[in-house]
C-alpha cells in the first residue's frame, strides 16, 4: 500500500532546501581573497581563472596524487584478472598474491613490502587452537598499538628515513597497515569459525585478500566472507555478461566516480570549506547561517570523497565477481545516526557488527549487556582510528547519542511528530560531533560553544532548521518504501 506523505513533511523539505541554498550563499561570500592563506591555494582550473581552488583537504589531494602516479596498476589489474579468469581461474589467489607483491615492491621498496608481509604472517601463524580467537584479538590490538605509536610519536620524524620513503609513501603505508589490521582479523576469525577443513583459507588466500589492489589504499575494507565470493563467482560472475558488457559496466561506474571527482574539484573553486575551518577567529564570530552551512558542506564534501574512494574499489570488485557492498549513503538525508553508521561505511559496520557487537550480545540480551557491547564497539572505533583527542570526543558523543536515539525510538511511535520533536534534540549533537572528526577538536568545541551558549533564540533557529532536516529524512524514507513496495507489486 502506498503511504502518502503528510503535508508537513513536504513543507519541511521545501524549507530545508531553502535553508541550504541560503547557507551555501553565505559560505560563498566568505570564500574570497580576504581569508588567511588564500594566496597559498592552488591556482585552479583555467575555466575558473578568477577563482583559486581550495586544496587544503590533504586526504583528497593525496588520493588524486596516488591515482595519477599509480593509475596504471588499476589497468594492469584488470588485464591480469581477465587472463586469470580465462586460463587459470583456480589459481586466482596465487595470481593476486604475486601481482600484489610486485606492485607493492614497484610502488615502494623492500622494507615496506617486508612490513606488510610481517603483519600478514604474524596474524596467520602462531594461533593456539585452544586460544585461537583470543590470540587473533591480541594480535589485532597489538598491531593497532604499534600503528598508533608510530602515528602519534614517531611518524614523520624518523620512520620515513628508516624505510627510505617520502612522507606521502609513509602515509600510504600507515593507511594500508590500518586497513589490513581489520582484514587480517576478519580472515583469521572466519578461518577459526569455519574450521581447518574450510576452503580458501591458505596463506595465499590471505595475501590475495590483503593485496587486492583496487581496495589496497582507500578501501572499502570488506569482510573476508564478501571477498571469498570471488572464488565462487570468478567463472560465473555476479553480473553474468560478455566481456564487452562487463567492461562497459565497469566504464560507466568509473565514469560516475570521475563525475563526482569533477563535482568535488569544481566545488572547491567556489566554497573554501577546508580553508575557512582553519580560521578559528572567523569561526567564533561568523554569521550562524555561514557557520552551520559550513558544517553541512564539510559533511557533503566528505561524502563525495568517499563516493569516489569507495566507488572506484566497488566498481573493480564487482567487475571481478566480488559481492561488494553498496556505496555510502548521502548524508544530506540521514536523520538517524544509527543509519549513518549502518549505511555510510557499510564494510566497517559489517566488521564491527559481526565480530564485536554480536559476539558480546544478542537480540535477547538485556539492556546493560547491549549498552556495554555498543561501548566496546565504539572503543574499538576510537583506538583503530587513532588515539587522538578529537577521535575520542567524536566516538564518545556518537555512542551517547545513539543510545539516546534508541531510547527516543523505543518511547515514541515511528511516524509520530513526537519522535521528530524529541529526536531533533538528539540529532543536533550527533551532527556536531562530526565536526571534531572532519576538522579538529578546536573546531568542534567552537560549534558546541556557539550552539549551546549563545542564547535560546540561536538554538531555536538551529532547532527549526534541524527539525526540517529530520522530517525531510522521514519523507525520503517514505518515498523509498513506496518505491520498494511498487517494485514488489510489479514483480
Amino acid at each position: 500500500m502506498v503511504q502518502k506523505p503528510a503535508t508537513e513533511l513536504i513543507v519541511c523539505a521545501i524549507l530545508y532546501i531553502c535553508f541550504l541554498i541560503y547557507s551555501f550563499y553565505k559560505n560563498y561570500e566568505l570564500s574570497n581573497e580576504n581569508l588567511s592563506n588564500y594566496h597559498s591555494l592552488d591556482a585552479g582550473w583555467s575555466l575558473f581563472n578568477f577563482r583559486r581552488r581550495d586544496d587544503f583537504d590533504w586526504e583528497w589531494e593525496h588520493y588524486l596524487g596516488f591515482v595519477q602516479r599509480n593509475g596504471i596498476y588499476f589497468l594492469l589489474h584488470t588485464v591480469v584478472m581477465e587472463l586469470t579468469r580465462r586460463f587459470c581461474a583456480k589459481q586466482v589467489s596465487t595470481v593476486l598474491t604475486i601481482y600484489g607483491l610486485v606492485v607493492i615492491y614497484s610502488m615502494y621498496n623492500l622494507p615496506v613490502l617486508a612490513v606488510i608481509l610481517a603483519q600478514s604472517l604474524s596474524f596467520y601463524y602462531a594461533n593456539p587452537p585452544n586460544y585461537y580467537r583470543r590470540a587473533v584479538w591480541m594480535k589485532t590490538f597489538l598491531w593497532i598499538a604499534v600503528i598508533n605509536y608510530f602515528k602519534v610519536w614517531y611518524f614523520y620524524d624518523k620512520l620515513n628515513v628508516h624505510f627510505d620513503i617520502d612522507n606521502d609513501q609513509l602515509l600510504e603505508l600507515s593507511l594500508i597497515t590500518s586497513w589490513n589490521v581489520i582484514k587480517c582479523a576478519s580472515f583469521c576469525l572466519d578461518k577459526g569459525a569455519e574450521g581447518p577443513s574450510a576452503k580458501h583459507y591458505a596463506v595465499r588466500d590471505l595475501l590475495a585478500y590483503l593485496l587486492y589492489f583496487p581496495l589496497l589504499l582507500m578501501g572499502p575494507a570488506i569482510v573476508y566472507s564478501r571477498f571469498k565470493t570471488l572464488h565462487n563467482h570468478f567463472k560465473d560472475e555476479l553480473e553474468p555478461h560478455t566481456l564487452p558488457d562487463r567492461l562497459w559496466t565497469l566504464a560507466k561506474r568509473l565514469a560516475m566516480a570521475w563525475f563526482w571527482t569533477l563535482v568535488m574539484l569544481a566545488g572547491q573553486h567556489f566554497l573554501y570549506v577546508n580553508l575557512i575551518q582553519q580560521d578559528l577567529v572567523l569561526l567564533r564570530h561568523v554569521n550562524l547561517w555561514a557557520l552551520y552551512g559550513l558544517g553541512f558542506l564539510m559533511g557533503q564534501f566528505f561524502y563525495i570523497k568517499y563516493v569516489v574512494f569507495y566507488g572506484i574499489g566497488i566498481a573493480f570488485g564487482r567487475f571481478d565477481g566480488i559481492d561488494m557492498p553498496a556505496k555510502p549513503i548521502c548524508i544530506a538525508r540521514v536523520n538517524q545516526y544509527s543509519d549513518m553508521w549502518k549505511y555510510f561505511d557499510r564494510s566497517l559496520y559489517e566488521f564491527l557488527f559481526k565480530y564485536i557487537y554480536t559476539e558480546l550480545c544478542t537480540k535477547t540480551s538485556g539492556l546493560p549487556r547491549k549498552v556495554l557491547a555498543s561501548l566496546a564497539t565504539f572503543a574499538f572505533i576510537y583506538i583503530w582510528h587513532g588515539v587522538f583527542l578529537f577521535i575520542l570526543i567524536w566516538s564518545l558523543i556518537n555512542w551517547v547519542c545513539i543510545l539516546l536515539e534508541r531510547l527516543v525510538n523505543h518511547c515514541t511511535p515511528a511516524d509520530s511528530r513526537w519522535r521528530a520533536i524529541i529526536g531533533t534534540h538528539v540529532f543536533i549533537p550527533s551532527v556536531l560531533s562530526n565536526f571534531f572528526f572532519f576538522a579538529s577538536e578546536r573546531v568542534g568545541f567552537i560549534y558546541l560553544e556557539r550552539t549551546y551558549t549563545e542564547g535560546l533564540s540561536n538554538y531555536i533557529g538551529l532547532y527549526v532548521a534541524s527539525y526540517c532536516f529530520y522530517q525531510t529524512g522521514q519523507l525520503v524514507k517514505i518515498e523509498q518504501t513506496n518505491r520498494a513496495n511498487e517494485a514488489k507489486r510489479v514483480n
